[in-house]
């Protein structure tokens, strides 16, 4: 199957096709830092007690571990970045209502499919 923009989606390096190209399209396949941010917080919330409601703190740490899983080892710069798309892209009502943290886990993996 190919894609206008990336190629053969399963693309091995051939004469036409240098690795750095190959490399490059696995790249473009992987999804954002920010979208990866919220599904490794989302998977923390589905593990750890996900019939109980989200408090502030266990939001924080859902925060602070996908943060540490994910983005450790970038420059600050990109980690910024990353953590302030994967926020904005929290829509204020999620916000108002209180949640389980299960529900919370829905939400974030269905928002972090559009970052």
């Amino acid at each position: 199957m190919n894609d206008r923009i990336r190629g053969p989606l399963n693309s091995a390096p051939t004469r036409n096709n240098p690795p750095e190209t190959a490399l490059l399209q696995d790249v473009l396949a992987l999804p954002s830092l920010a979208s990866q941010v919220l599904t490794a917080a989302a998977d923390y919330l589905t593990k750890h007690k996900p019939d109980a409601e989200l408090t502030v703190a266990g939001w924080g740490r859902a925060l602070a571990l996908a943060d540490a899983r994910v983005l450790n080892g970038y420059p600050q710069v990109v980690a910024q970045n990353a953590g302030r798309r994967a926020m904005s892209a929290i829509a204020p009502e999620l916000w108002k209502s209180s949640r389980t943290r299960g529900e919370w886990a829905l939400a974030l993996r269905s928002v972090a499919r559009t970052v």
